[in-house]
Order: structure tokens, then C-alpha cells, then sequence
């Protein structure tokens, strides 16, 4: 039998090693299962070219006709156009094809930009996003196969628009000229959100097609 002066003395002897340190079993159980679970979105490669590109190519409809749409008012122009998740109150989410003229590019940031003009009056009708950083959740929250109910929390469901937003930019803006943009025609498809009528349209492209300028 060890007296309590041991036992007291392996205890500290146990406490003072480098790196010690106790850990609860229900602790440990919960990295195990996190370490076992497929990171949020860590699917999102693999369904980029079979599910989610052709969704959007299928409903994406001519930019000039959502504008057109939005005269009559942004919910007209959302039930015709576009999808959103929550019936009420949340933004419009539009699957857009435009096509149109590059008047001015800003790629000395990392969340270049390029206006376009869909209209030839010289003027921006649209703002393209260029990345590496692409902002917004557009592409997740146009998407009705990707639900918020389908993640665990606000957590996972952010990091699914990531790798949605990081997709968008490794397979359809990463290889863009961007020293020459400018005066360039350009097909796009992609997705823009709207919480009033007079938003600025700012569309995450998932297909950029570049030529020469009218």
C-alpha cells in the first residue's frame, strides 16, 4: 500500500513532465469523431463539373431580361428568376448569363473586379468578381441541393460558400489575362444576389469566356 506522502509525490512528479496534461474522455471522444468526419464542403470539388456548373448553365436566363424583370419590382422578378431558401425576407439569388464588354478591371486587389457593359452605351451594367478573394455566398444560396438544414451549424454551412467561392476561382478565373481585360468581350455565367432592386449587380461567375473586343 503507498502512503498518502507517495502518492502526493508521484502526482507532482506526474504533473511537472513537459506536456502533461489531462484530458476528459468525453473530450476525447469528441476529436476522435471530428477527425473522422468529412470536413463541410470537402465535396464540393467533385460535384463542381456533374452538378453544379449545369444547374446553374440550365437556369441561368440573359442579365438584360432579370433587369427588364426587376422593374416590376424585386419579388416579381425573384419568383420569375431567381431562388432563395427562406420564403420571406431573405435576398433573391439569380442564375445569370451575360454577355457583354469589359470597360474597367481592378486587379491590383485580391478581390479584383471587372465592370461590364451588356448594353453598348459604354457604361458598367454589372460587376464581374475576379478573385483569389471572392466574396458573398451567392453560388451556396442559389443552390436549392445545398440547405442549411443539411449542415450541422451556421459553421459548416459558411465554410461550404468557401469552397463553393474557391472552386469558382480555381477552374474559371484563375487563368484569366488580367494585364489585357480591358476592351475584351466576355460571356460569363454566374450568380448575383439582391436584397433591393437597386443593388448593385455584382455576379460570381462559375463559367468566363474572354475574346476579342467588339
Amino acid at each position: 500500500m503507498i502512503r498518502r506522502p507517495a502518492r502526493l509525490a508521484a502526482l507532482a512528479l506526474i504533473l511537472a513532465l513537459p506536456g502533461c496534461k489531462f484530458v476528459e474522455t468525453a473530450e476525447l471522444a469528441a476529436r476522435a469523431e471530428a477527425a473522422a468526419t468529412p470536413a463541410a464542403g470537402s465535396d464540393i470539388a467533385g460535384r463542381w463539373d456533374a452538378e453544379i456548373v449545369p444547374y446553374l448553365v440550365g437556369k441561368a436566363k440573359p442579365l438584360g431580361e432579370i433587369r427588364a424583370a426587376l422593374g416590376g419590382g424585386l419579388d416579381a422578378a425573384g419568383k420569375t428568376f431567381g431562388y432563395r431558401e427562406v420564403p420571406e425576407g431573405a435576398p433573391w439569388n439569380f442564375p445569370v448569363a451575360l454577355v457583354g464588354t469589359i470597360v474597367e478591371a481592378n486587379t491590383k486587389s485580391r478581390a479584383a473586379t471587372a465592370e461590364v457593359d451588356t448594353d453598348g452605351d459604354g457604361k458598367p451594367d454589372a460587376t464581374l468578381q475576379l478573385g483569389p478573394v471572392v466574396k458573398g455566398t451567392s453560388i451556396r444560396d442559389v443552390l436549392p441541393f445545398v440547405s442549411f438544414t443539411s449542415y450541422a451549424n451556421q459553421i459548416e454551412y459558411a465554410d461550404v460558400a468557401k469552397a463553393l467561392n474557391t472552386q469558382a476561382f480555381e477552374r474559371a478565373l484563375k487563368d484569366l489575362p488580367r494585364d489585357t481585360l480591358v476592351g475584351s468581350r466576355v460571356e460569363a455565367t454566374g450568380v448575383f444576389t439582391l436584397r433591393t432592386a437597386g443593388d448593385k449587380l455584382v455576379v460570381t461567375p462559375v463559367l468566363v469566356k474572354l475574346g476579342a473586343g467588339a
